[in-house]
Parts: structure tokens; C-alpha cells; sequence
């Protein structure tokens, strides 16, 4: 047994004064080594943003005196009557070798100013009636042809953007220039001189003018496309990244601001490196193009780090002597006050042995408490009861002088342990009872005396015999239970606390096609789809409130296929707390499918396979909705089979059904997947399309055109019939909020109105939107 003679240290009054006053000391000290170090900070940052924002400033004016030079050139050669009749000369063929000829020698003059790489003439159909250099690969791009339409049209010349070839990564700008020449009072282009430049070779070296000073400095040339910035000029630091780099515009914000940003001024946040950066956005006047001079943070803070930490180590240096001085003035105040104090523990302790006798008398178990030797030093009537002895048999004597080996040195075991590591002590074990052997739980803890020493042991017995007599009866229970629930042709799974599969029955796994062992520990949401587990996180929800619901849910099988289940779940509740879920999973897929097809039957037409009447009015409002809250156009259009009367008198009604699933044809893949084509009756066909300009309506009309003259010419011999249809096209803009009915009637006039100028021997072209 174990020796308590040994005593601890009593305990001592804890100088709080003296910490407070210490901590006070420390914090104040760090705090002045805080604020110093961000005073020199804050200087630092500020000479670097005047530093940025002067950068950005010139090389944003650089960038603008260069376009301002192309487009001052561009206009002065647009304006020469000379370079007007030349082209002339060279569109009518008179001279031509000549005037091709000099035309290009007036663009070296150009060149030796601003060099570009090739330069062509076009017409105003596309026609290019000269190229220099001739081996040169020319490419139109969409947006060099919107630039080509927007200079015809305003006769002045036009800068583009720069383009990045996805394929070559070859950047390139184009300048366009209308030649103008004289027609009656006013000068109209007759051709447009496109020349192509090299930013690598015009832009990259103005912002690298003047050198950098800083080794993570640089300026970059930015575009603000939606939500990202694109860089179009390649990066000091990162030469050889590819183009374009984005930089999302959420990633800046203004200093102390958590607003995103995109306008000029001093920003911070990480660039394409993922380097936290504070730079200096400058707009490039009549452009889009943004520049932004930007330095890595860490290079701020690099010179003063040194010697912020040699301020910290000497305050932690002077921090560290307080609290040696502190220490050893408090242990000589302890040394005071245990001497003090050890003669009233004493007493206290002579004292200990008649109060727990006075504890364990009044409790209803059996109760002991016995010295650190193993000798029983008192015991409750209960525990003379159970054992049929006297307290004078028992007190003064060991386990081992009232039972038998065997019994006593099983607990004489548990009594050394718990004697050598103090606590608390729980354990199952026979004893010899006055009608023989119970069996008992024992609740053993290590008590001390008010003076520190260990004190021994203070037991509680709790006689169990009759109850695992119970839990044998409870065992053969739950084996009926389980043989019940593995049988069962339902699925039924239990979840825990994290959503993770603890038991699945083998009827549920079969459902998913796995085994119940590939399903526990795994969590609900690897079997469920994406698009299922918000109905899993609300079920979830519901049942961490105590609440049981039904639901159906999409299961993914083991083969990839997706099945749906009726769900019963309920809350598994372990004390007072929800523990996870039992669910009872019912395979309604089959079921799900006969609803699909009855309510595709009744949406869908039958011939064309497009959305009837029906599936195309409540597919339409769902989309007006969405584009009302989108702030989107929309456009409808409203076709009309021209002739089918005609196909049905010569060819019957079969040949006539076949024109409508030819037609229906076309219009699917004219349209994009995401537009609702439909077939409202009879020849009648209508289509819906977010996000339509005009210029769109009018490609879009024109396409599903070519579709039917391409029709008409390699498979019109074949069906017997020509393809050819009315359109009426609507648009509804975002402010001017209109149904579906009265779009269709709008696209309805409009139709008829085409209708009727074929009838009468006009082109038939589709009328404009109407709005």
C-alpha cells in the first residue's frame, strides 16, 4: 500500500496585485513598440502611394499621347484627296499595279512613325483590294468588325482594344481609317485602310519608361471586363504568363474599406500572383484601358521588421527580469505563511475520521472507508448487511481476512492502482455475500485530508446481480429485434450527428447497389446529387428540432442512375439530445417516371416533339420572370408556314406532317438550348429568347433563313416541298414590361405584314422589332 505520511504544500494566497501591475507593465510596453512600429509603417505607405499614383499618372499619359498620335496621323490621311484617289484609281482597276504601288509607299511614311505589322484595304462588303505585306495571315475579329461598321459609319477614324489569339496568344490592335472622297457636297468613305500593331513592340515599352527602382514594382495595363480586371500587357515580374490574366475586381479594395472596387485611386488586395499588393489605379483618358502601378506589400514592412523585433526582444528581456523579481518575492512570502498555516490543518485533520463515519451512516448502499494500508477504518450498516458481519468483525481488518483469495486480490489490485494515481475509480467484481456470491459494482475514490495527505479509500457498492439477469433477458430481445430489421424488404438506415450512415439494412443497400458495409461511415450527401442537398440540409434542420417528416429525395445508384425515394425520417434521440436520424427509404422510381412522361404528354406536341401551346405559355412566363428580375430582353418570334395548304393538296397530309417535323427541325437547332421553341397550332410556331439586341433578332432571323434555303436547295427535290415561313419578331425591353399574350399578338401583326409583301411581289423582308 501506499505510504501517506509524505504532506503537500498547503495552499497560499495568490499576490494579485503584484500581476496586475506586471501585466499593466507588459502591455503598456508592447503596446508603444506596436504603435512606433506602425507610425514608421503608415510614413512609409504614404511616400509610396504618392509614389504609385505619380507613376500610373505618366504612364497612363504616355498611352494617351500615343493614341492621340495614331489617331491624329489616321485623320490627316483619311482627309488627303490624294490617298482617296489612289484608292479610287485601285477600286476601279484603272492603274492599278501603280496605284497599288504608291499607296503602299504613302504607308511607309506611316510606318517609319508608328511601325505596324500589315495593313490592308478592304471595300465596304469585306473585299480586300490590298495587303502589305502579302504573306501576311489576316484575321477579322468581332470586335474589329464592329469597329470597321462603327468608323464607316461616323467617317473618323477608330482605335480598337488590344485581342489576344487564344490559340497563338499573338496580341494585336487594330486601327481602322476611312478613306473619304468627294461625293456632291460631302465626303462619304468608299474604303477602309485597317492597320494592325504590335503591343509588345508600341504599349509594353511606355510602361516600362521610366526603370523601376523596386524589385517587386511594376505597372500594368488593365481592361475592366464584368467582374474581372484583364491584363493585356505582358508583366514585368511574369514575362512569360499568358494573356489575358484576370484578376478579379472583388480581390481590391480601398484601404480600411471593405467596398469592392473598380474606379481610380489607391487600391490593395492580391494580383495575378496571389501577392498582396497596394497600387494606383489612373484611367487612360479616351480609352478603356486602365494602368495600375502596384508594389507587394511585404516590401514595405521588409526594413522595419529588423527593427521592430529588436525592440520586442529588449521589452521582453525587461519583461522578463519583472517577473524573476516578482517570483522570488513571493516565495519568501510563502515560506511565512505555511508555518502559519500547518497547525490548523492539524486539527482539521483529527477531525476527518468522524465526519465521513457521520456520511456513510446516513446513505442507503453499502458503504466503507479504509486507510491507505488496506485496513477498514469505518463501514455503513448496509455493508455489515450485505457481508452477514459485525462492525467489530470487520473494522481493523483487510479485504483479504473477510474473503476468499481469489475476491480479495482482485480488489486489493484495483486499490493499489487507484491509491498510485488518485481519482476516481468505477469497476464490476464479485463478492462473498452472507447468501454467497453477489455480483457488485464498485465506486471506489481517493480521498486526502485537509492537510494534503492522502487519506485512503471511500467506497459505494451497488449490488447488479438481479439486473444482469435483466440485460441476459434484453440481449435475446434485441437478437429478434436485428434478425426482424435485416429481413425487412424497406430500407432503414440510421444516421449520426455529422449526417454519416451507421447502420444501413442490406434492403437499402440492394436499392443503391451497394453493400452495407461500402455505405456506413460514409456521409448522406456522397449518395445524393448536387442538386438534392439542400432538400437534405432542410431535412437535417428539421430534425436537430425534435420534427419528423416525409419527403422525397434522388439517391444516386452504385451504376451512376438516379432514384427517388419516399422518405420517412425521424429524430434518433440519445438522453436529452438529438443523435442523428432513422429513415425508411421506399424506391418510388418507377412511379416518378409514369408521372414524367404523363406530364411530358401533356406539355409537349406529339408530331414535332416541341412544346405545345400549353408547355410553351407556362415555360414563357417563367422566363419573363426571370428576366424581370434579371433586367434582361427578351425577344419573340412568330413564325407562319407559308403554303402548307399547298403541301397538303399535292402531297397529302403525310407530306404535309413531314414539312412541319422538317421545320420543327430547323428551328431546334437554330436556337440555342436554353431559348423555348414551341408550336403553338397548325402551322403556327413561336420562339423565345433572353438577352436579344437587335442586331441579335436580325442574326438570328438570318440564320434560321440559311437553315431553310439550305434546305430547300440539297433536300427539296427529295421531300417533294419547299421550306419557307413569315416571321413577326417582338422584343420587350426591361422598363417596358409586357405578357406573353401580348407579345405574341405584337409578333402576330408584324408576321401578317410580311405575309402580305410577299404576297404582293416585295423582297419580304422581316419588318424591325417592335418594342
Amino acid at each position: 500500500m501506499i505510504d501517506s505520511g509524505k504532506r503537500r504544500a498547503v495552499s497560499r494566497r495568490f499576490p494579485w496585485q503584484l500581476i496586475v501591475v506586471f501585466i499593466l507593465l507588459a502591455a503598456g510596453l508592447f503596446t508603444l513598440s506596436q504603435v512606433f512600429y506602425g507610425i514608421q509603417v503608415k510614413h512609409a505607405r504614404a511616400y509610396k502611394e504618392d509614389a504609385l499614383a505619380a507613376r500610373a499618372d505618366l504612364n497612363a499619359l504616355q498611352i494617351a499621347n500615343w493614341r492621340d498620335g495614331l489617331l491624329t496621323l489616321a485623320d490627316a490621311y483619311s482627309g488627303d484627296p490624294a490617298h482617296a484617289a489612289l484608292a479610287q484609281d485601285l477600286i476601279e482597276g484603272r492603274n492599278a499595279g501603280q496605284a497599288n504601288q504608291e499607296i503602299i509607299d504613302g504607308l511607309s511614311g506611316f510606318q517609319k512613325n508608328s511601325p505596324f505589322e500589315w495593313a490592308t484595304l478592304a471595300l465596304v462588303r469585306g473585299k480586300i483590294v490590298l495587303k502589305t505585306p502579302e504573306s501576311s495571315e489576316v484575321r477579322s475579329t468581332p470586335d474589329s468588325i464592329r469597329l470597321g461598321h462603327e468608323v464607316w459609319r461616323t467617317k473618323k477614324a477608330g482605335l480598337g482594344t488590344i485581342s489576344i489569339d487564344e490559340a497563338t496568344g499573338r496580341r494585336s490592335i487594330d486601327l481602322l481609317i476611312p478613306v473619304l472622297a468627294a461625293k456632291g457636297q460631302s465626303l462619304e468613305p468608299i474604303a477602309l485602310l485597317r492597320l494592325n500593331f504590335d503591343p509588345s513592340k508600341s504599349l509594353d515599352p511606355l510602361l516600362k519608361t521610366p526603370p523601376f527602382q523596386s524589385p517587386t514594382s511594376e505597372a500594368l495595363l488593365l481592361e475592366r471586363v464584368g467582374d474581372d480586371f484583364l491584363a493585356l500587357a505582358a508583366p514585368r515580374l511574369q514575362e512569360s504568363a499568358a494573356l489575358p490574366l484576370r484578376i478579379p475586381v472583388r480581390d481590391f479594395r480601398r484601404p480600411a474599406s471593405r467596398d469592392f472596387l473598380g474606379e481610380e485611386g489607391i487600391v490593395e488586395g492580391k494580383d495575378y500572383r496571389g501577392a498582396t499588393v497596394l497600387g494606383f489605379i489612373k484611367a487612360v483618358p479616351k480609352s478603356p484601358w486602365l494602368v495600375m502601378a502596384k508594389i507587394d506589400l511585404r516590401e514595405l514592412t521588409t526594413a522595419m521588421t529588423s527593427r521592430y523585433r529588436i525592440m520586442l526582444g529588449i521589452t521582453g528581456a525587461f519583461v522578463l527580469l519583472c517577473g524573476i523579481l516578482l517570483c522570488l518575492f513571493w516565495l519568501k512570502t510563502l515560506a511565512a505563511q505555511d508555518a502559519a498555516e500547518r497547525a490548523k490543518w492539524d486539527q482539521a485533520n483529527r477531525h476527518m475520521d468522524e465526519f465521513i463515519q457521520l456520511v456513510i451512516d446516513i446513505m442507503p448502499n453499502p458503504a466503507f472507508f479504509k486507510d491507505t494500508q488496506g485496513f477498514y477504518r469505518g463501514t455503513n450498516s448496509a455493508f455489515e448487511k450485505l457481508l452477514g458481519l459485525s462492525k467489530k468483525d470487520i473494522f481493523g481488518k483487510t479485504i483479504g481476512d473477510i474473503a476468499p483469495d481469489e475476491i480479495a486480490k482482485r480488489h486489493q489490485e484495483q486499490d493499489q492502482a487507484l491509491l498510485e494515481k488518485p481519482g476516481h475509480q468505477v469497476y464490476e467484481a464479485p463478492l462473498q455475500a452472507w447468501d454467497g456470491e453477489h455480483h457488485v459494482i464498485f465506486i471506489k475514490t481517493a480521498y486526502t485530508r485537509p492537510d494534503g495527505t492522502l487519506g485512503g479509500i471511500f467506497g459505494i457498492l451497488k449490488d447488479i446481480t438481479l439486473r444482469l439477469r435483466s440485460e441476459k433477458e434484453l440481449e435475446q430481445l434485441r437478437t429478434f429485434s436485428d434478425s426482424t430489421v435485416q429481413t425487412m424488404t424497406e430500407g432503414l438506415v440510421l444516421t449520426d450527428t455529422e449526417a454519416k450512415f451507421t447502420f444501413v439494412n442490406p434492403a437499402a443497400a440492394l436499392m443503391l447497389g451497394y453493400t452495407p458495409a461500402e455505405m456506413i461511415d460514409r456521409e448522406v450527401l456522397s449518395f445524393v446529387p448536387k442538386d438534392q442537398h439542400a432538400i437534405v440540409r432542410r431535412a437535417d434542420e428539421k430534425r436537430s428540432q425534435g420534427i419528423s417528416d416525409r419527403y422525397e429525395l434522388v439517391f444516386l445508384h452504385k451504376d451512376g442512375s438516379r432514384r427517388t425515394f419516399l422518405v420517412s425520417a425521424g429524430p434518433r434521440v440519445q438522453g436529452t439530445q438529438v443523435g442523428g436520424t432513422m429513415a425508411v427509404l421506399t424506391d418510388i422510381s418507377e412511379r416518378k417516371r409514369l408521372e414524367e412522361e404523363i406530364s411530358a404528354l401533356s406539355l409537349l406536341d406529339e408530331l414535332t416533339t416541341l412544346y405545345n401551346r400549353r408547355g410553351f405559355m407556362t415555360l414563357a412566363e417563367q422566363q419573363l420572370k426571370t428576366a424581370n428580375r434579371l433586367k434582361k430582353r427578351v425577344a419573340l418570334l412568330y413564325l407562319d408556314m407559308d403554303d402548307l395548304k399547298k403541301i397538303n393538296d399535292t402531297g397529302g397530309h403525310r407530306m404535309g406532317d413531314r414539312a412541319l417535323v422538317e421545320i420543327a427541325f430547323i428551328l431546334k437547332n437554330s436556337f440555342r438550348e436554353s431559348d423555348i421553341v414551341g408550336r403553338l397550332g397548325g402551322d403556327e410556331f413561336s420562339v423565345l429568347a433572353m438577352e436579344a439586341t437587335d442586331m441579335n433578332v436580325n442574326i438570328l432571323t438570318a440564320r434560321l433563313q440559311e437553315k431553310l434555303d439550305l434546305f430547300n436547295s440539297r433536300s427539296s427535290a427529295e421531300a417533294g416541298f419547299s421550306l419557307s415561313a413569315s416571321v413577326g419578331v417582338c422584343t420587350r425591353e426591361p422598363e417596358n414590361p409586357a405578357t406573353v399574350e401580348e407579345m405574341l399578338s405584337r409578333a402576330d401583326l408584324l408576321m401578317y405584314e410580311q405575309k402580305r409583301s410577299k404576297k404582293s411581289g416585295g423582297p419580304g423582308k422581316p419588318p424591325g422589332p417592335s418594342k
